[in-house]
């Protein structure tokens, strides 16, 4: 069922992305139709080469479509211009990458507030306290002012996290977050997920492989070969291994057709 634009935080349309190798021509993304509610907490699943990472960063704004429309908040990034869409994505979109991407001379609070700073915001008292009651919940309050050499890759994607958070973005957007990450720093990144989703209803769309992280979505969406190849509700699985067996499901029968 087609949301209210009024009621959606993404939306895809039509999207295809093409690349040439050699002289051939690829779709990695193909006419994908994607909508994710306000408050929603959607997960991409696809084995590697599947388009989902590729799906993400067009829906982030970091790569252009071949072809289709992306709206985040019912505004059509896909028509703005580089500059237009640079300070679209800093105001209104929160992106966590795999490498976390944090900037080795600052220190953890300067990279969380760089956004904030590139975008000629003051940081006023009153702003940087609302900011450090959450990142003590993030239980970054003793890493403020080490630099990310000096952290461990859990420390170093909270970090990561409280910057994407930093400037209220409609959407967290997040590219395999707990891919550089041990079982128990991983699952403790989820719980911070699930909590920025179910007690702030935050809007959250992250890329994975991981049935272990999936799991503490709402929803699963399936990619294979640049396609939905399907989607289910996380509510109808006991544990990580049922929603595996799943997902291993809607791939193979994507892949029969």
């Amino acid at each position: 069922m087609t949301e209210n634009n009024s009621t959606l935080a993404v939306k895809a349309t039509d999207l295809t992305k093409k690349y040439t190798r050699g002289d051939s021509e690829f779709d990695a993304v193909s006419h994908v139709n994607l909508e994710v509610p306000k408050g929603d907490f959607v997960a991409i699943m696809g084995a590697s080469g599947s388009g989902k990472s590729t799906a993400l960063h067009l829906i982030a704004g970091l790569a252009r479509p071949t072809s289709g429309e992306i709206e985040i908040e019912g505004k059509a990034i896909s028509k703005m211009s580089d500059r237009e869409l640079t300070v679209f994505r800093r105001r209104r979109m929160g992106i966590v990458f795999q490498s976390y991407n944090l900037i080795p001379h600052l220190t953890a609070e300067e990279n969380i507030l760089f956004p904030l700073r590139a975008d000629g915001r003051t940081v006023d008292a009153a702003l940087l306290e609302r900011l450090r009651a959450f990142w003590e919940e993030l239980d970054l309050t003793n890493q403020l002012s080490q630099y990310p050499d000096a952290l461990s890759g859990g420390q170093q994607q909270r970090v990561a996290l409280a910057r994407a958070l930093c400037a209220e973005p409609v959407a967290l957007l997040a590219d395999e977050p707990t891919g550089n990450l041990d079982w128990t720093s991983s699952q403790n990144i989820c719980r911070v997920l699930d909590k920025l989703n179910k007690e702030e209803e935050r809007t959250i769309l992250l890329v994975t492989h991981e049935p272990a992280v999936a799991v503490w979505a709402k929803r699963i969406v399936v990619l294979r070969d640049g396609k939905i190849a399907g989607e289910f509700a996380t509510r109808e699985f006991r544990d990580a291994a049922e929603l595996a067996a799943r997902y291993q499901e809607i791939a193979r029968a994507s892949a029969s057709r």
